[in-house]
């Protein structure tokens, strides 16, 4: 309260806008002289301009020490007279920042009103020297209510040491709003002495000074503590963090104590374990989390035993910060505790200390859990695990054991990157059960190098049809991650298969990489004998990256037997009308697409080529959409369409 008083104070100081043509600090409009004398007389609402030309004259003027003594020297016997409050108020600002220890007794002697007492007192504040304090000490005995408090508060903001005799006294006087403030400014100021005036007081008090009187008095063992004097820092949080004490109260201490004691501080922290708060628990919990030694570690988990759930997660979450791995076994025993968010924090506390022993429980646990928040905690803190062998753990479960533990293995060795999994995925990809074999290949995606390339095509060439298309995918990802890696063995592969479902697999993966090597092939497959041949050889060039398939696409479209590849063809050749073609105009595109539209007979491929043709705007684009709005089938997408192509073209 006191410092928002004093910075809303401060701040009307700024207030004094210059005028019209004159900036702050620019040339005064009057002099020195004229300015004070308007000042005399002025009131707050009349004409500022001698308040401006007065902030100019002392900001231009004040760094010169001959001519700061003449303005202090002017605005004392200004004080002295009897110009208006608001004008001594401003003077009194401006003595904030000029003025010295003589000013110290006119600004004293207007402590006495109450009308001139906090302007006076916020002057005093900021000038330097034991003069002021010495003047603001005696005017305390002289003063009361809101005049004395405002000194009290001066006192404490200046750190006045001299006045912890008589603040001490005015703790337990009978004003109440002038003991709380003298129970403040000690705590403000913060000294040895101060915190034994407190000391002495605190008890003797009640109510608002008596919280008033802790909340300085543990502010005061703060201070101690950046003095350097920690030892009596501690004896001030011990006496603070007791039972008795408020609980915000008992949590300041408990913070000191840890600051202050370090491991000294240990038994008392572990007695504030057992209050009744759950805040004064979760700070003790937290405080202890920051200090070293085995002592801590097994204190904390010793705890989990009593706590109630929210303490446990709590002790756990400290004993994870800590790193500790003799904390390891607690962290276990938590995995089986009654309440989820219990086994949450056990299992993020696993994930970050566990090492190589905890890979095997994390697995267990991911595979078995029935909660999906658990499952997935435990699948984190499995890819988050650090640590020698972890990886080396990981892959050792993968060959044999439980399926779904070593599902989760292996989802572990994908999310990790483990690329020395990938011989023992590559075996689990041949396995009796269907799940492992699927997740095996489905890591695979990540593990692999494009050098597995082989190993993964012999998988694929064998695999039981519900799992070639994981088989095709894993291939697919693991060459894509390579611009060089070699497409030949595909190829290969391809030309000396005969069963049609994996010829036709080899055909998607040569297009997923899209090497020009590969395009003779998919246009052979185009003639092939096999109708699921030349189906997949359509698939596969509608896929490919670049334009270039074009023409073979439209060839199908246009005059092939089967209707069913027609239309497949022209799909996949709308498809690449919309890819980028260097030197192509949307011009030359609209006409692609007028191509396209004459040959589409249902909505499907007309919807199409129309969602292409506000990306190619030109007058030819427009034609077109104008046209298919007289088919009903597609007549709402055609008007969205000209709409957007006619403001494209309006835009330009």
């Amino acid at each position: 309260m006191r410092t928002a008083v004093f910075i809303v104070w401060l701040l009307t100081a700024a207030l004094v806008v210059p005028s019209a043509g004159q900036e702050a600090g620019g040339p005064p409009s009057m002099s020195f002289d004229e300015a004070l004398a308007k000042l005399a007389t002025y009131e707050v609402g009349h004409d500022r301009a001698a308040l401006i030309s007065l902030q100019a004259i002392v900001y231009r003027e004040s760094a010169s020490p001959e001519k700061r003594k003449t303005m202090e020297t002017a605005f004392i016997k200004f004080l002295e007279s009897n110009a208006t409050r608001a004008g001594k108020d401003q003077v009194c600002r401006h003595l904030m920042l000029i003025g010295s220890t003589a000013s110290v007794p006119v600004l004293t002697k207007m402590l006495g009103s109450e009308e001139t007492a906090d302007m006076a007192r916020y002057a005093l504040e900021r000038i330097p020297g034991a003069a002021v304090d010495k003047a603001l000490r005696s005017m305390l005995p002289k003063t009361k209510g809101r005049v004395q408090v405002g000194i009290i508060n001066t006192l404490g903001q200046r750190k006045d040491n001299l006045a912890v005799p008589a603040l001490r006294t005015l703790v337990t006087g009978s004003d109440a709003a002038v003991a709380a403030a003298a129970a403040a400014a000690l705590g403000d100021i913060g000294t040895p002495q101060a915190a034994k005036a407190l000391a002495d007081v605190r008890l003797k008090t009640s109510g608002a000074v008596r919280a008033e009187a802790d909340d300085a008095y543990l502010r005061a063992a703060d201070a101690l503590v950046a003095r350097g004097d920690k030892k009596g820092a501690f004896a001030i949080y011990k006496q603070l963090s007791a039972p008795g004490e408020p609980e915000m109260i008992r949590i300041g201490a408990l913070r000191g104590l840890a600051v202050s004691g370090g491991k000294d501080a240990v038994p008392l922290l572990a007695e504030a374990l057992k209050a009744a708060e759950p805040a004064v628990q979760a700070q003790a919990i937290r405080q202890l989390a920051t200090i070293q030694g085995p002592e801590v570690t097994k204190l904390l988990s010793e705890r989990m035993s009593s706590a109630d759930a929210l303490a446990r997660v709590r002790i756990l979450a400290a004993l994870s910060d800590r790193g500790d791995a003799a904390a390891q076994p607690v962290f276990v025993n938590a995995l089986k505790d009654s309440t989820l968010e219990v086994r949450l924090a056990a299992l993020e506390g696993m994930g970050r200390l566990g090492g190589r022993p905890a890979v095997r429980i994390l697995a267990e646990t991911a595979a078995t859990a029935t909660e999906a928040a658990e499952q997935n905690a435990a699948r984190e803190a499995l890819n988050r695990l650090t640590g020698e062998g972890v990886d080396e753990a990981v892959v050792a479960g993968i060959p044999e054991g439980d399926a779904k533990v070593r599902v989760e293995l292996m989802r572990a060795a994908a999310a990790r990157g483990t690329s020395a999994a990938t011989p023992a995925l590559l075996q689990a990809a041949r396995d009796p059960d269907r799940t492992v074999r699927r997740e095996a290949l489905r890591a695979l995606r990540d593990t692999a190098a494009p050098s597995d390339a082989e190993a993964i095509i012999a998988v694929l060439r064998t695999a039981q049809s519900a799992d070639r298309r994981e088989a095709e995918r894993a291939l697919s990802a693991v060459l894509a991650r390579s611009e060089s890696a070699p497409v030949a063995p595909v190829i290969s592969a391809y030309q000396s298969e005969t069963n049609t479902a994996v010829r036709a697999s080899l055909l998607q993966v040569m297009a997923q990489m899209g090497r020009e090597e590969s395009l003779p092939v998919l246009r052979s497959a185009l003639k092939d004998s096999s109708d699921e041949i030349r189906r997949a050889g359509i698939l596969a060039l509608s896929e490919w990256p670049t334009p270039a398939p074009m023409p073979d696409l439209l060839a199908i479209a246009k005059g092939d037997s089967n209707p069913a590849f027609q239309i497949l063809a022209l799909r996949g050749y709308i498809r690449l009308v919309g890819l980028p073609a260097a030197g192509r105009s949307a011009s030359a595109t609209a006409a692609l697409l007028e191509e396209a539209m004459s040959l589409a007979k249902q909505p499907d491929e007309k919807k199409a080529v129309l969602a292409l043709l506000p990306k190619f705007p030109c007058p030819e684009s427009l034609k077109i959409a104008e046209a298919a709005m007289k088919d009903a089938s597609v007549a709402n997408e055609a008007k969205l369409a000209a709409d957007r192509v006619r403001r494209s073209l309006a835009q330009r």
